[in-house]
This record gives C-alpha cells, structure tokens and sequence, in this order.
C-alpha cells in the first residue's frame, strides 16, 4: 500500500475545489501505485533552492534575443521527448492561412491580434506521454511562424505538487521556477501550504493565473493552453461540471436567492450523505460553491451510490430550473462528462470581454493523432471584434465568410471540431 497526501489545506476559497480532484488521486494511489518520496524536509528546503535556480534561467531567457529562447525550447522539449519525435512541417498550408489571417487583421485594426494556440492533451504516462512534449514544442514553433517575427511564446501549465507528482523533488522545483515565471505556470494549491516554494513564484498562484493570462493576451502576446486543463478526467471535473452548475443556475428563478436554494438542498434526500465526508471535503462557505463540490464529488466517484445524473437532478430541483429546460441540461452533462476537452465557455466569455473589446484574437488548435501518431495545426479561427455580447469571427480558410455568435456559442463551435 502506498500512502500519499497532496499538500492541499484548506483555504476558504476556490483552491478548495481542488481536494475533490487530489482526494479521487490519493485513493488510486491506495491501490498500490508508486511516486517519489517527497519529505516534508525536503520540500521546505530542497525544493525552494530548486524553484531559484528555475527562476534564473527564466531570467536569462527573458534577456536575450526572442528567437534563442525558442531555440532553448526546441533542444529542451526534444532532450524530453527523445527518441520520439514528429517533424514540425513549417510550409504547412494551415500555418500559411493562420498568418494571412493575423496579418489582415492587424492591418484592419492597426494593432498585433493576440495569439492563443488551444493544445490537446494525451495521457501523462505511457506509450503516449511524450506527445505532451511534441505538443507544446510544436506549439512554440507554430506561435512564432504565425506571429512571422521573433516573439516569445508562452504556455499555460500547472505546475502543483499534483501535476509534478511523477517528478523527483529537484525536477519539480526547477521545473515549478522556470514555467511559473518565464510562462504561465499555475500553481492549483499554492495558498495554505506554509513552503518558501510558492513564495517565490507569487504570479503563479491559482487566483493570479486568469489575470495574469489576460494581460498577456491583452498586450497582444503569444500563449499556449491546454483547454482540458490537465488530464482528461481533471478537465470533467473541474470545468465540465462546474460550467454545467454555472449553466443550470442561469436558468433559475432563485439564483439571487441562496438561502432559498440551500434550504431546498437540504431538503434533497441524495444531498443527505455528503455530511459524512466533510472531513476529507472541506465544506465551502456559500451554497453556489457548495454545488459545485457537490456535483464534483459525484463524477469522480467519491459519493458512493450517488451518480453523477442523480446529482445533477437534485441540484436541478433545487434550483426550480423550470421543467422545459431539465432535460436538455441533463442531456448536455451526459456529453459533457464524455469529453476529453470541455468546452470552457467561461474561458471565451472572458477574452471576449476582456482581450477582444481592444484586440483581434486568433485561435489556433494544435492536436495530437493516435493512428498514426503525429501532431498537427488546425484551421485558425479569429474574433475580429467583440461588442453587445457577440464576437465577429471567421475561419482561416474563408475569411470572407464572417459570422457572429456569443462567446458560448463559439466555443461549443471551436472546441467540438476541433476537439475530442
């Protein structure tokens, strides 16, 4: 038996979430699987001089020229993929088409469009777990020829104990120092833990990643993101229920009234095991996050007896979500907990509200194929404006055919063609 506790206390805020996906994490690992002993000793003195020595060589590739460190990323990510690897095809006739349409609407607009590359992600281990390294050195490559100057990509990666677990303790420091200050690095369970570590990467904790994000995107900048937000099973969790719930309340009646929704919570008969579990699953204050966690625990198995539909139905009737529209809300959940890539709807509300009022963006969906193994560029797609709750948007491949839609409705566009 293998015991093993990620370093996630509670915290009162949103970070708590997290537990349901580390709590599910601990109790495969009670089935007998290994990772590196990381002592408590260690982690407090080991792993900070390992995060300083990552800080530094961010700081070096912060200096010189923009295409050197895109050269360090290519010797670096095929060291780590070796003796895999996938040529990256720079005369791709999608990379092309990407940069006419960048270049059009920088000339439209008078200013850079933002560039973010939207990565699938295959399994952490494996046969297939250096596709991961392939991905985002095929990212970096496709970001600086669709940009067509020297620029410094950036990619969004967690950086946690949970998703470092596989790593020895100096690896995950370095690792931990250099993506949460050269890229976007998130650190899920950086508040509470008490260690130097996530000090010393303050713009890597979880609540400054989404600002952080914007800012780069809204100066124009260049980012990779892995939609799922991690492994397939994690992006179900996190993001695909938790939208779910966000949907299911815009459809109530009482959404302004909490107090009325926690009473007929409590009233539900499937709601009435979760108690037991409070000690492992820190209760959040407020009952919208309640649901949340609620919803969580049930798709990833911690609630037993309780499925992830019955959950659902409960909160539904919670809510009085007005009878028309439960079914439909159920049907979405079931598609949404099959998907490796939920569709992030919060996510493109976000950069239409923010990146897009100010500045085109395109997005650029990079996938891995199984048979046969490779990587590839998908067609480019573009906001050219945002305004009124509506995005302007037109694909690389016929850029005269512009559209509109809501943010939501492009996303579910985006994501289901592009990914599984």
């Amino acid at each position: 038996m293998t015991s093993y506790a990620y370093p996630s206390p509670r915290t009162g805020t949103a970070q708590d979430l997290m537990r349901v996906i580390t709590l599910a994490a601990e109790r495969e690992l009670e089935k007998g699987h290994v990772l590196p002993a990381k002592s408590e000793a260690a982690r407090r003195w080991l792993e900070p001089a390992c995060r300083l020595f990552g800080v530094a060589v961010a700081g070096v590739l912060e200096l010189v020229p923009a295409d050197w460190g895109v050269a360090f990323h290519e010797r670096l990510f095929r060291a780590l993929a070796a003796p895999h690897r996938y040529p990256f095809d720079a005369a791709a006739a999608t990379l092309a088409r990407a940069r006419a349409l960048t270049e059009a609407l920088r000339r439209r607009a008078g200013r850079e469009p933002a560039l973010l590359a939207l990565i699938s992600h295959p399994p952490v281990l494996g046969d297939l777990a250096h596709m991961n390294l392939e991905l985002v050195r095929h990212t970096t490559h496709a970001l600086r020829a669709i940009r067509g100057r020297p620029c410094r990509p950036r990619l969004v990666t967690a950086i946690d104990p949970f998703a470092l677990d596989t790593l020895s303790l100096y690896e995950e420091g370095i690792y931990a120092g250099f993506m949460g200050t050269f890229h976007l690095g998130i650190d899920r369970l950086s508040l509470g833990r008490g260690h130097l570590g996530p000090l010393l990467t303050p713009g890597a904790s979880w609540h400054a990643m989404a600002p952080r994000l914007l800012r780069v995107l809204g100066r124009g900048g260049e980012v990779g993101l892995v939609p799922s937000g991690g492994i397939p099973g994690t992006g179900r969790v996190l993001y695909g229920a938790r939208e779910w719930v966000g949907a299911a309340r815009r459809e109530s009646p009482r959404r302004a009234r909490p107090a009325d929704v926690a009473r007929a919570l409590a009233a539900e008969p499937a709601f009435a095991g979760f108690a037991q579990f409070e000690p492992e699953l820190p209760r959040p204050p407020g009952v919208w996050r309640l649901l949340d966690l609620w919803l969580m625990a049930a798709t990833v198995g911690l609630l037993p007896g309780l499925a992830p539909a019955d959950a659902a139905r409960a909160i539904l009737s919670a809510l009085d979500v007005p009878a028309p529209r439960r079914e439909p809300l159920l049907a979405e959940l079931r598609v949404d907990l099959t998907r490796e890539t939920p569709r992030r709807r919060r996510l493109f509300r976000l950069i239409a509200g923010r990146v897009a009022r100010r500045r085109p963006v395109v997005f650029v969906p990079i996938v891995h194929g199984t048979e046969p193994p490779g990587v590839s560029v998908g067609e480019a797609w573009a906001w050219e404006s945002s305004s009124g709750g509506r995005v302007r948007f037109a694909r690389a491949d016929g850029p005269e055919a512009v559209r509109e839609a809501t943010p939501d409705e492009f996303a579910d566009l985006f994501v289901e063609e592009n990914f599984r």
